[in-house]
C-alpha cells in the first residue's frame, strides 16, 4: 500500500494503482470505496468507441505527498493490449489534492478520444448525501442513484455497463467547471480548473448496476504519436457547508475573472417584459406605436424594461442576420419614436439579435459566406437546428418551419456582423442589446478551414473571446449600453451586464409536494453559482399566466434573480395575468424598498444567520455592515422559526404582503409569504 496524509487528508492506492481510501481527516469520513483511476475511450477505423483501461501493475513511486504511476500500455477488450503510454499522479496539497495525467500515443491506429478521471467511486452514495451541480444555474440532487437511473437510454448506450447522468460544460447545462457531494456539514469537491475552458463532461456514473462514480471527461482526440497532459483537476474533501465549494472555486476564477462595470440601469433594474412583436409564422402580436402600453402593463407590476423579440420584417427566429425595422410594424422611425416614448416615462429598451443562428433561406446564406463560416460536423456537413413556433394549427409545430446552420466564432466575418447589429441598436437608441445563445455550447466545429482545431472542442473559448471583443465594442459606442447573452456560464460572464438564463430554478423535484404538505425540494436549492458569482445579474424564466405565481416569484426574490416576465410565451402582456401583475407589483416593492442592499450586496446564502425550522426557506445579502435575510415557506398554512444571525442587530422585518409577524424572538410566515429581515451589525 501507498498512503500519503496530511492535516487534512488520507489518500491510499494499492500496488495495482486501485484507489483504496480517501479520507477526510477533520471528520473521519471515508468518502470512496475501491476503484481503478482511469478510463480511455480509444476510437479506430473499425469502431469509434473502444473502453480501454491501464493493463498490468504500475511502476509507483510515493514521496513528499506525491504519488505517481507509471503504465506502459492500456488493454482494451476488443483489440488487446495498445501501446499507449499513461502517467497519473496525485499531490496533496493542502487541503486539496491535485491529479495529473500525461499520455503517450504508440499505437497504430487508436486515436484517444476521451480520458475519464480520476474515477472516484462514492462509498455512501444514497440520501442522506446530496449531489450539488452547476446544472442550469445551479442544481441539487437529493437523490443521486435515483436521478441517475432515471437516465436510462433504452437502446441508445449499453446502459448495462453504465448508466451516466452528464453535464457538459461550458454552456451545455453546466454552468461552472465544478461539482460537489454534499452530507450537510461535510463533502467533497470536484473541480476541473483549466482556465482555457475546454469541453469537459461531468458525470456521475452507474456502472454495472453496483458502484456510483463520479469523475471528468477531457476530450484531447489524440492522435498517434502524440502527447497530452492534464493537471487541472482538483478534488478536496471540505468540512462545513457547501458554500466551501463556492468559495474554493471562485478563488482559483480569481486567476482569469474580472467582474464587469454593469450599468446602474441593469444592476438596478428589478426585470424586464419580453414579447415577441412579429412572429416566425406571420402573425403580428404588437405593432410598434403599442410599446408604449406594453410598458405601462409591465410597470404596473414594478417591471421598468420592454424586451424586444421578433421586431423584424422577418419575424422571430427568421431571416437571421438581417434585421431590418417592419415596415407592416410601423417601419424604423415608428420604432424610434415609440422606443423614445417609453424612455420619457422611465422605462428601458432591450433590443433581440441570435448570436450564431443563420437562417439557410437567408441571401447571406445563399451568397455562400453564411455555408462558408457554419459549422461542420465531422462527416463534413452543415450542423442544423431548427425551431419550430406555431399558432393554431399542427403541421408548423410538427415538422420544420425554419432552418439554420450555427456560425463558428473562429471566423472573424461573423464578429463583423454581430458589431453591425450594435451600430444599428445605437442607432435606434436603444438602453441595451441582447444576443441570444451566446453563453450556450456550440456543437465542435470540424472545418478545418476556419483554422482551429478538428474537432473544435474549445470552441466556447472562441466564443468567449468573441464576446470580449463584441462587449468592448458596444461599450466603445456607448459606454452605458447593457449587453446580454442568453445561458448562464461562468467563462462568458466577465463580458456580460446581464443573463437571460436557461432553465427553471423554481422548478421542484417533487412535483406532488402540495398535495403531501412537504417542502419544495426546487432544482436550485444549492444556489452554487449565485454563491460563486454574485456579481452575476441573471433571470428567472417559465412564468407564463396565472396559474402559478407565489411560489415561482418568491424564488426569485430568494435567489436575487431578475424578472423575466414572459406571459403566453411572449404573445401578451402581463395586464392578460392580473394575479401575477399585482403580486409581482408588491414583490418588486419590498425589493425597491431594500433595492441598495438587495441589488449592491453580496449573495452570502446561510454564512451569517441560521433558522431553526428547515420548512424555511432563506438566503441573504451583505453589504458592508448590512445583512439581508430572506425568510419564505409555501408547504405549511403557517410556519415558525427563530432567526439567529450572530454579531448583528434586528432593526426591521418587511414582507411581500404584509403578512409576516414576529413576536418574543419568533418569526411566523403564511404559506407563500416572503420576508426581509434587516439587521445591522452591532
Amino acid at each position: 500500500m501507498y498512503r500519503m496524509e496530511n492535516e487534512f487528508i488520507t489518500l491510499e492506492m494499492d500496488e495495482n494503482g486501485i484507489l483504496q481510501e480517501l479520507r477526510n481527516r477533520k471528520t473521519g469520513r471515508n468518502l470512496l470505496r475501491p476503484h481503478q483511476l482511469l478510463r480511455l475511450i480509444l476510437g479506430d477505423s473499425g469502431c469509434l468507441e473502444l473502453d480501454a483501461v491501464p493493463a498490468g501493475r504500475p511502476e509507483v513511486q510515493c514521496e513528499a505527498g506525491r504519488v505517481s504511476l507509471k503504465y506502459s500500455a492500456v488493454e482494451c477488450e476488443e483489440r488487446g493490449t495498445i501501446p499507449i503510454a499513461v502517467s497519473l499522479s496525485a499531490e496533496l496539497c493542502g487541503d486539496e489534492i491535485h491529479w495529473g495525467i500525461a499520455l503517450e500515443n504508440r499505437s497504430q491506429e487508436q486515436v484517444v478520444r476521451e480520458v475519464h478521471y480520476p474515477i472516484l467511486s462514492i462509498r455512501d452514495p444514497e440520501p442522506p448525501m446530496a449531489a450539488i451541480t452547476s446544472e442550469r444555474v445551479s442544481e441539487r440532487l437529493e437523490n443521486l442513484p435515483a436521478q441517475i437511473r432515471s437516465c436510462f437510454t433504452h437502446y441508445m448506450a449499453p446502459d448495462q455497463k453504465y448508466i451516466r447522468r452528464t453535464a457538459l460544460y461550458p454552456g451545455r447545462a453546466a454552468s461552472m467547471n465544478c461539482f460537489a457531494l454534499d452530507w450537510g456539514d461535510e463533502g467533497l469537491y470536484y473541480g476541473c480548473h483549466d482556465s482555457t475552458f475546454e469541453l469537459t463532461g461531468q458525470v456521475f456514473e452507474l456502472e454495472r448496476q453496483k458502484s456510483v462514480n463520479m469523475y471528468v471527461v477531457r476530450y484531447p482526440f489524440l492522435k498517434v504519436d502524440g502527447n497530452w497532459r492534464e493537471c487541472n483537476i482538483v478534488t478536496a474533501p471540505y468540512s462545513g457547508s457547501w458554500t466551501v465549494c463556492a468559495e474554493k472555486y471562485r478563488k482559483w476564477a480569481e486567476g482569469w475573472f474580472t467582474p464587469p462595470q454593469i450599468p446602474d440601469h441593469v444592476a438596478h433594474s428589478p426585470g424586464w417584459q419580453r414579447i415577441i412583436l412579429h412572429h416566425q409564422y406571420g402573425e403580428y402580436l404588437f405593432p410598434y406605436e403599442k410599446l408604449e402600453q406594453a410598458y405601462d402593463d409591465a410597470a404596473k407590476a414594478g417591471i421598468d424594461t420592454l424586451f424586444l423579440f421578433g421586431w423584424t420584417a422577418a419575424g422571430m427566429d427568421s431571416g437571421y442576420p438581417v434585421y431590418s425595422a417592419d415596415p407592416k410594424l410601423g417601419g424604423v422611425k415608428t420604432l424610434k419614436e415609440n422606443i423614445r416614448k417609453v424612455q420619457a416615462k422611465g422605462g428601458k429598451v432591450i433590443l433581440y439579435f441570435n448570436g450564431q443562428l443563420i437562417d439557410v433561406e437567408s441571401d447571406y446564406y445563399r451568397s455562400g459566406e453564411g455555408a462558408r463560416v457554419a459549422i461542420k460536423r465531422a462527416d463534413g456537413t452543415e450542423h442544423r437546428e431548427s425551431y419550430n413556433f406555431t399558432n393554431g394549427g399542427t403541421f408548423l409545430r410538427a415538422f420544420v418551419n425554419k432552418t439554420f446552420v450555427v456560425a463558428c466564432p473562429a471566423c472573424r466575418s461573423w464578429l463583423e456582423i454581430l458589431k453591425r447589429h450594435v451600430d444599428f441598436a445605437v442607432e435606434l437608441g436603444v438602453d441595451s442589446v441582447f444576443f441570444d445563445q451566446l453563453g450556450l455550447l456550440s456543437y465542435p466545429c470540424c472545418d478545418p478551414s476556419h483554422g482551429h482545431p478538428v474537432p473544435y472542442t474549445g470552441i466556447m473559448q472562441g466564443k468567449r473571446e468573441m464576446l470580449k471583443e463584441l462587449y468592448e465594442y458596444a461599450k466603445s459606442r456607448n459606454p452605458e449600453m447593457g449587453v446580454g447573452i442568453e445561458c448562464t456560464t461562468d467563462q462568458t460572464l466577465q463580458y456580460t451586464d446581464f443573463v437571460h438564463i436557461f432553465g427553471f430554478p423554481a422548478g421542484v423535484w417533487n412535483s406532488d409536494w402540495r398535495e403531501k404538505g412537504e417542502k419544495p425540494r426546487t432544482l436550485s436549492a444549492s444556489y452554487l453559482f449565485k454563491a460563486a458569482f454574485p456579481e452575476a445579474v441573471i433571470s428567472n424564466r417559465n412564468i407564463r399566466d396565472d396559474s402559478d405565481v407565489e411560489f415561482p416569484v418568491n424564488q426569485m426574490l430568494l435567489l436575487g434573480s431578475r424578472s423575466d416576465v414572459e406571459i403566453y410565451r411572449c404573445r401578451a402582456t402581463i395586464a392578460e395575468t392580473p394575479h401575477y401583475q399585482a403580486y409581482l407589483a408588491k414583490a418588486n416593492a419590498l425589493r425597491e424598498r431594500f433595492g441598495r442592499l438587495l441589488y449592491d450586496g453580496t449573495f452570502r446564502a446561510e454564512t451569517f444567520h441560521r433558522v431553526s425550522n428547515p420548512e424555511i426557506q432563506t438566503n441573504s445579502f451583505l453589504l458592508g455592515d448590512e445583512l439581508a435575510v430572506l425568510l419564505t415557506q409555501s408547504s405549511r398554512e403557517l410556519a415558525r422559526t427563530e432567526v439567529a444571525a450572530p454579531g448583528f442587530q434586528l432593526e426591521r422585518l418587511d414582507s411581500v404582503s404584509g403578512d409576516v409577524t414576529m413576536e418574543d424572538g419568533v418569526v411566523t410566515i403564511p404559506r407563500n409569504g416572503f420576508a426581509v429581515l434587516f439587521y445591522r451589525r452591532g
